[in-house]
C-alpha cells in the first residue's frame, strides 16, 4: 500500500507533518544496550532453572498427547515461522491464564508489523501499555524513522481492565517480528504475535470457532509471509472484499499486504477500508 504511514496520519490528526516524534521514544544506545543486557541475563537464569528441573527426573515433563519431552519440543519448534497454534492448546488452560506477561518485541523498520495498530481495537477490554523505542543503530536511518513515525506510544489507565505491557525496540532484524517472553518462548511473525494475545483474549466460544474456521487460514498466510518466493497472490485469493470484520486473519493481511507497493484496486479498497477502521 503507497505510504500506509502519511496517510494514517492524515486520517487521524489531519496534520501529518505536526509533532512527528512526540509519541516516539529515542534511547540511547547505552540505555538499549543495558536493557538487552539484563533482558539476557534474565532469560539465561530461566533457562538454567528449566535445565535444572529438566534434570531432575526429564520423563515428567513429557506432553501427554505424543510423548515429546517439553524441552525437547521447544527445541525443535524455534524455528524462524514459529507459530502459537490454538488447536494445540487446552481451553481450561486458556481459562486459567488470567494475565500475562510482559512482552518484548523487536521490529524491522524496513518490515513493519501493522498489526500492532490494531491490537487495541481487536481487544478494547484490555488495558493496553505500548511504548515505541528507537535502537542507536536505527536513529541514522531517515528512511526508518519515516517509517516508525505512524507507531505512537499508547498507555490506557484503567483500573477496572487488566493491564497488558508491550515494549517495542525498532531494530534492524531478521526475520521480523521477534517476540520474546521467557528463554522458551520465542516467537517469529505477526501471526504468532496476534495468537499469543488471541489465546490469552478469547472466550470458549470464539477458541472454538477459531478452531474450526481460521487456524488452517492463519497457517496459510504465516507460510506464505515466511516464504521466499513471491507468493502475493495466494493472499489476493484469501480476501471476501466484502468482510472488513476486524478479526485475526484480516489484520494480518491487512498489514502484510500495506508493505506492498502495488495491489489491485479491488485490494487497494479494501485496504484503505480497514485502515479507516483501524486508525481512526
Amino acid at each position: 500500500m503507497k505510504n500506509l504511514h502519511e496517510r494514517a496520519v492524515a486520517i487521524v490528526s489531519g496534520k501529518p507533518d505536526e509533532d512527528k516524534n512526540d509519541d516516539i521514544s529515542l534511547l540511547s544506545k547505552q540505555e538499549i544496550d543495558l536493557l538487552i543486557k539484563k533482558q539476557n541475563e534474565l532469560l539465561k537464569t530461566l533457562e538454567q532453572l528449566e535445565n535444572r528441573l529438566n534434570k531432575l527426573d526429564e520423563c515428567k515433563f513429557h506432553d501427554a498427547e505424543d510423548g515429546v519431552s517439553i524441552s525437547k519440543k521447544h527445541s525443535d519448534s524455534l524455528t524462524p515461522c514459529l507459530v502459537v497454534n490454538k488447536n494445540d492448546l487446552k481451553i481450561s488452560e486458556l481459562q486459567n491464564n488470567n494475565r500475562i506477561t510482559d512482552t518484548v518485541i523487536f521490529a524491522d523498520p524496513e518490515d513493519p508489523p501493522y498489526s500492532l495498530l490494531a491490537i487495541p481495537v481487536l481487544w478494547p477490554e484490555v488495558s493496553w501499555d505500548i511504548s515505541y523505542h528507537i535502537h542507536s543503530s536505527v536513529t541514522v536511518d531517515l528512511k526508518a524513522l519515516k517509517t516508525v513515525e505512524l507507531f505512537k506510544n499508547l498507555s490506557c489507565k484503567d483500573s477496572n481492565k487488566q493491564t497488558v505491557k508491550v515494549f517495542v525496540i525498532w531494530q534492524h532484524i531478521k526475520p521480523s517480528p521477534k517476540i520474546v517472553r521467557s528463554s522458551t518462548e520465542v516467537l517469529f511473525g505477526e501471526v504468532s504475535l496476534l495468537r499469543l494475545f488471541d489465546q490469552f483474549f478469547s472466550t470458549e466460544k470464539s477458541i472454538a470457532v477459531n478452531q474450526t474456521n481460521s487456524a488452517q487460514v492463519l497457517d496459510l498466510i504465516n507460510e506464505i509471509s515466511c516464504s521466499t518466493k513471491d507468493r502475493t497472490s495466494e493472499l489476493y485469493n484469501l480476501i471476501n472484499i466484502s468482510n472488513i470484520k476486524l478479526n485475526i486473519e484480516n489484520i494480518v493481511l491487512w498489514s502484510l499486504l500495506n508493505k506492498k507497493n502495488k495491489t489491485p484496486p479491488n485490494i487497494q479498497k479494501w485496504l484503505s477500508m480497514l485502515s479507516k477502521v483501524i486508525l481512526s
